[in-house]
Parts: structure tokens; sequence; C-alpha cells
């Protein structure tokens, strides 16, 4: 576990195959750097409520990572998430559409297979289904408000 309320940037390969961090508390981290979290096996949940930017497979292969929560994030760049095989739940809460970059960010992902879910703002899921790169994943689109159970609210 690492926490830190004082770090507002995590540099590329920060976190980079610490096998045995299984979760971070960094509320105010703004940005995060290429593959920051790469290979972080033991991380099963990601809430960085602050995090704007998130560098190239900053997130990927983190084998067990089944939820992530990014409410502020504006882009989601090349492979940032590809290779979590057991994430089932992306959280995006922002009230503007967040870019996705290339479709393979969800590459060997259940979201990419069909069995993960993206959680948007209501208003946004239809512009997310037709969006650009995101209208891949049309059906794994869901309404935040619909389930509380799993996004909080």
């Amino acid at each position: 576990s690492y926490a830190n309320d004082r770090v507002v940037t995590i540099g590329s390969y920060a976190f980079s195959d610490c096998r045995s961090l299984a979760s971070v508390d960094l509320p105010n981290v703004t940005s995060i750097g290429d593959s920051a979290f790469y290979r972080v096996v033991g991380l099963t949940e990601v809430y960085l409520p602050e995090v704007l930017t998130i560098g190239k497979s900053s997130l990927s292969y983190c084998s067990s990572l089944a939820k992530i929560d990014l409410p502020k994030v504006q882009s989601i760049p090349t492979f940032a998430l590809s290779a979590d095989y057991k994430l089932v739940t992306l959280i995006l809460r922002s009230s503007s559409l967040v870019t996705l970059e290339h479709t393979n960010a969800f590459t060997s992902t259940p979201i990419k297979s069909g069995t993960g879910y993206i959680y948007v703002p209501r208003a946004l899921v239809d512009s997310y289904k037709a969006a650009t790169n995101w209208s891949t994943f049309a059906a794994q689109f869901r309404a935040i408000e619909d389930y509380p159970e799993i996004t909080g609210g």
C-alpha cells in the first residue's frame, strides 16, 4: 500500500514492476507518466480523483486490476489499460467526453471482449457510443446513475 496526499505527479515507470503493491491512495495526483503502474500485478482497484492525464501504458499489465475510477481524466492514451485481464469496471465521471486515443487502450481486457463495462454520466452515453474510437465499445457503456452499487452513485 502506498499513500501520500502531497504527491501531485507520478513520473514514468515510478511504480513499474512493484508486484506486491496492492493499493494506492494518492488523492492529489493530477498526472501519471508513461508506464507508471506497468505490471503492478497486486493492484485490484484504482481511484485517482484528481488525475487529468495518464501516460501510455500507465496502467497496463495490472493483471489483478478489476476497477478503475478516473473522475477527471481528459484522455486515455495508447495501451493505457491493456492486458488488465480482470478489468470489468471503468468509471469516467467527467461531464465532458473523454478522448480515447486508440482502441488498443483496452487490448486483452474484459471491456474489449464484451464482459466489462464503461460507466459514464447518463447525459453522455449516446455521445460515447458514437465517438471516435469509443464507438468500438458502444455495447459496453452504462449510465453511472443506473449502477450505484458499482459506481457509488
